[in-house]
């Protein structure tokens, strides 16, 4: 009997240590082992000889940045950066300032962007953006971000779309420049389609080429890109073009900012 017990005793602590080191090789793969460093989406390969520029989005969920380590990655040039703004009503991006004054350090094109809430006033929104972006001078089309993620809730489909209408006149009137709408394809189907259409178009798609779309000026196909220099995930973004006609929109859109003749 006394034999039987230790050898169940023997097999138990057995078992047991395998559990304990199995869960330690778990934590290390997950927590303490670098991410592996990729700028493509999962699933989908960008055809980057016809679309060669490459960006990225970021917030204060990307944590430290560190554009420099983060161009090195791509020869040398990053070509665009958007950053967010500003959300709501009253949100700021704590991360923005920091982000954008770093960006243009390291003389990369950026611009800012604006997460859209459904229930609040577009006017009251875009006082809030107006009010972070200030008189600041970008490279690249202020961002309305339209999308039903963290929108919870029963929403008015004519209301939300007239509250977007709302914000773009406010931020077009007082910065005298077309804004862009950054969205998803089932929002862009349900507020943006046939709405706003003198607006460019950011889509967010996971498919092998944005679909339901006339065109777009930049596709948004990954929200897990991890490169080095950026504590956390970055979305990675493709501009709908070649290398001129980048070029070529970089030009436009600087000479037709305030201030600019």
């Amino acid at each position: 009997m006394k034999r039987k017990n230790k050898k169940k005793n023997k097999i138990f602590f057995i078992t047991l240590g395998i559990i304990a080191i199995t869960i330690i090789i778990r934590y290390i793969a997950i927590y303490i082992s670098p991410a592996p460093i990729s700028n493509q989406p999962d699933g989908i390969e960008v055809d980057k000889l016809r679309y060669p520029i490459t960006g990225i989005d970021i917030s204060r969920h990307t944590g430290i940045v560190d554009f420099q380590k983060i161009k090195e990655q791509f020869n040398d040039t990053l070509d665009f950066v958007y950053i967010k703004a500003s959300e709501g009503g009253n949100l700021i991006d704590v991360k923005f300032e920091t982000n954008y004054i770093n960006a243009i350090l390291n003389d990369i094109p950026v611009g800012p962007y604006h997460f859209f809430k459904f229930n609040v006033s577009g006017k009251r929104q875009a006082a809030n953006f107006l009010q972070v972006v200030n008189n600041r001078i970008f490279n690249l089309p202020l961002v309305l971000d339209v999308e039903e993620w963290s929108n919870s809730g029963e929403q008015n489909q004519d209301k939300v779309i007239n509250e977007i209408r709302c914000f773009i006149l406010e931020v077009e009137m007082k910065r005298k420049e077309k804004v862009m709408i950054y969205t998803n394809e089932s929002s862009y189907q349900k507020y943006i389609q046939g709405n706003f259409d003198s607006n460019k178009i950011w889509i967010c798609s996971f498919s092998p080429q944005p679909k339901n779309l006339n065109t777009w000026t930049f596709w948004q196909h990954s929200h897990h890109g991890k490169l080095e220099g950026a504590e956390g995930w970055v979305d990675i973004n493709t501009f709908n073009g070649t290398r001129k006609e980048w070029n070529q929109f970089l030009n436009y859109k600087f000479q037709k900012s305030p201030g600019r003749s």
